[in-house]
């Protein structure tokens, strides 16, 4: 329980119920929030309030400091919210969203959270309206209708999930409770007064946070407990360490309680030695072990393995005359055998039952994903392709991603092992049967993703597409991206950044598309892009991401690709990262802050060329010049510090590039980089004159005379005078991607990991 200070009148009531119940209550512990990415979830949560029209959520909360976007407690889905969510000035959204998409908030008040202080917040949907009570006290009244019908929508503590922003609270939560019925303002300050039994009517979920050991090690803890209706709706702990002063529990027990400290027990081998287990009491009274289930004996606190399986030990502290029975504590952990645990192989390139194109013997880069199961016992040792009784040995690239070059010495049907052995010596082999294939044709609508539908709720999904495998065969490779509405209406009144990645046979991601959303249109649309220079990835079995923020109800994706048969300038090629990431434009304090690259061209490279995207956004009488979204402004590439490449970053959208038209708003006004409802181009500048060099040094430098007069790091503006606010923290900015392309003729340069960003 937590201490506040409440109206006069309520006040003896609330002492007397205080000092009766303290001698009841377990403890005064809480679970600490780091604010960087600690979260409880409870998946499917909304089972429990699904169509009712008296919701109320309820706990105690003590904020650390005052910071916009921490997400408190409740549901967020594009199916319906209920939740509470601390913004600026520690104002507090209390909102609730019907399964039919209204939306009702009660009125943010600043300062309603007081920073390091324990509060007790309630929301209450009833009797159509939505209520705010905070310590007891009625802050706020929204009238509304309707209910939440989805029961998918997961509940979540010290979150508030939207899309992909980090609404994360930091701070002590405790007490948290989820009703299908709306409390009144008496048993409001009643709950406040005293603590829940855990048999209240319409009582659905109840953490009352009393577990493990305050500050110990609590690692051994699978879940969050509810008081009601566990373990289905147990809490799952989403990144907390669960052990020392944050990230755990915390918190003071009472004289008479007691938990139990059991630190999670490793997976061991079935040669492993008697483990001694090592739980500890916080009264210091010893601890009883019982062994569950699982291939083992128990002697004591002596555990004997016996086989592979599963153990589960549970332990108990039953108490004396001076502490209560400890909850008890489950531990459980696998025991493996180290000759039946063996490196998992998957072959990406090329595939089993495939084609692979060339219409002249070459190298191909052959390409694996090896891993293991307990890696904390289990490593790959090592990687190598087999053909023909030759061998191959593979680059390891670091992130169980393994290459190798290999040149068949005939067409037709061959087999390909690809070898992997463990630190055991545990060794597996799986074969990759393929035909190399001389006749080189079209191959089209090679299907890559559809159906992929991203919304507020599902800000990127994935897919593994299984492309041709080729050598020197196809000298255009387009693809199509097609968008259209969900069943339910795009409802899409803004648009978006999107962009699609495509993983290479080295495991790092590269943004291959930027794709701006269109602006409030039904039909659907369709984008081509011609990506030859990315040959390198795409083929054999390649992972897809598709990415997109949006608030609303988001669009459906489809991607396909079409190869062209055709010799390209060059049959090899190496795709490198220069600059992903989203920069300021015209800020005082930093006006050139994209970083230089520097980069080493490995031998035998014979061409190379940039591959720039920079799409401007942020705009309003805050931004000057409506920058920089429509900013027409030009940006410099230099090289070895020389000015060599200009960049008149300005896009025409009168007539929509890919033809998706019309649309609503003001898609027909130009802008920096990017059209609504179409693909941002690439600007693609010949590197080739500087292989020769060897080392080069990339700066991107945006345009020098632009400067965002109403800026928080402009010295000279003056909120009310030369700006209506000095503070606005929606500024322009350039969403940049660049991608180094190197070409090659002899792939002898790429047999070996690539060192980015060399220091020259």
């Amino acid at each position: 329980m937590k201490q506040f200070t409440l109206k006069l009148s309520l006040v003896f009531s609330i002492l007397i119920a205080l000092t009766f119940n303290l001698s009841k209550a377990q403890s005064n512990q809480y679970l600490d929030f780091d604010g960087v990415d600690d979260y409880v979830s409870v998946a499917n949560g909304s089972q429990l309030i699904a169509g009712s029209s008296s919701i109320t959520i309820t706990g105690w909360f003590y904020d650390n400091m005052l910071s916009y976007g921490k997400g408190m407690i409740g549901y967020r889905a594009t199916a319906g919210e209920f939740y509470l969510l601390e913004l600026n000035t520690g104002a507090v959204e209390c909102r609730f969203k019907n399964s039919a998409g209204t939306t009702y908030d009660v009125a943010p008040v600043n300062f309603t959270i007081i920073p390091q202080q324990w509060q007790h917040f309630a929301m209450v949907l009833g009797s159509n309206s939505l209520k705010l009570y905070v310590n007891g006290n009625l802050v706020g009244t929204k009238a509304t209708t309707g209910t939440i019908s989805s029961t998918t929508i997961p509940f979540t503590i010290g979150k508030s999930i939207l899309s992909g922003q980090n609404f994360v609270y930091s701070g002590r939560v405790d007490e948290v409770s989820v009703w299908n019925k709306a409390l009144t303002q008496t048993e409001i300050q009643d709950m406040i007064a005293n603590e829940l039994t855990g048999t209240e009517p319409n009582l659905q979920l109840y953490y009352k946070f009393n577990q493990g050991v305050p500050g110990g090690n609590n690692t051994s803890i699978a879940s969050l407990t509810t008081a009601v209706n566990s373990p289905t709706y147990d809490g799952t702990f989403n990144f907390f360490a669960l052990n020392g002063a944050t990230s755990n529990f915390n918190g003071t027990l009472n004289a008479s309680f007691q938990a139990i400290s059991f630190p999670q027990v490793p997976t061991q081998l079935t040669t492993s030695p008697p483990y001694q287990l090592t739980a500890a009491a916080s009264s210091g009274l010893p601890v009883t072990y019982t062994l569950v289930s699982g291939p083992a004996t128990l002697n004591g606190s002596i555990i004997t393995l016996t086989g592979v399986g599963t153990v589960i030990i549970q332990a108990d502290q039953y108490g004396n005359a001076s502490y209560d029975s400890a909850a008890s504590v489950i531990n459980t952990f696998d025991v493996v055998d180290p000759a039946l645990n063996l490196p998992q192989i998957e072959s990406r390139n090329p595939v089993a039952g495939q084609d692979v194109y060339m219409p002249t013997l070459g190298a191909l880069e052959l390409a694996a994903v090896v891993n293991i199961p307990y890696p904390t016992i289990f490593s790959v040792q090592g990687v190598q392709f087999v053909v023909n009784g030759n061998t191959y040995p593979a680059t390891d690239h670091g992130n169980g991603h393994y290459t190798a070059w290999w040149t068949p010495t005939a067409f037709g049907p061959v087999t390909i092992n690809v070898v992997s052995t463990s630190n055991f010596g545990a060794t597996n082999t799986v074969p990759v049967n393929v035909n190399v294939n001389q006749t080189i044709t079209n191959i089209n609508n090679v299907p890559v993703f559809s159906g992929i539908w991203l919304n507020s709720s599902t800000p990127a999904d994935s897919a593994d597409a299984l492309l041709p495998s080729f050598v020197g065969a196809f000298d255009s490779i387009e693809l199509t991206l097609t968008t259209t509405c969900p069943a339910i209406g795009c409802n899409s009144n803004y648009d978006r950044v999107a962009s699609i990645d495509a993983r290479g046979h080295d495991g790092k991601w590269f943004e291959i598309i930027r794709y701006i959303t269109p602006y409030d249109i039904n039909g659907p649309c369709t984008h081509k892009i011609n990506l030859a220079d990315y040959m390198s990835i795409l083929q054999g079995k390649v992972w897809f991401r598709i990415n997109c923020i949006t608030f609303d109800n988001g669009f459906n994706y489809a991607l396909k690709i079409d190869y062209y048969a055709g010799a390209p300038a060059h049959k090899y090629s190496k795709v490198t990262q220069v600059w992903k990431a989203v920069y300021p434009f015209g800020d005082y304090a930093n006006l050139q802050p994209v970083p230089v690259f520097n980069y080493a061209y490995p031998t035998l490279s014979i061409a190379s060329k940039l591959k720039l995207v920079s799409t401007g956004h942020g705009w309003g009488s805050l931004n000057t010049s409506n920058a920089a979204e429509f900013y027409n402004a030009t940006h410099n590439i230099w090289v070895n510090g020389a000015n060599t490449f200009s960049q008149h970053n300005w896009n025409l959208c009168g007539t929509n590039p890919d033809g998706c038209s019309p649309q609503g708003g003001t898609w027909t006004n130009n802008r920096a980089g990017w059209c609504p409802g179409s693909i941002a181009r690439y600007f693609d500048y010949d590197m080739s004159p500087f292989v020769s060099a060897g080392n080069i040094a990339l700066e991107y430098k945006f345009y020098s005379a632009y400067l965002d007069q109403c800026h928080p790091n402009n010295p000279n503006c003056v909120t009310g005078v030369t700006c209506s606010d000095c503070s606005d923290g929606f500024n322009p900015i350039l969403d940049v991607n660049c991608n180094l392309v190197t070409f090659f003729d002899d792939p002898a340069a790429l047999a070996v990991k690539e060192i980015d960003n060399v220091d020259l």
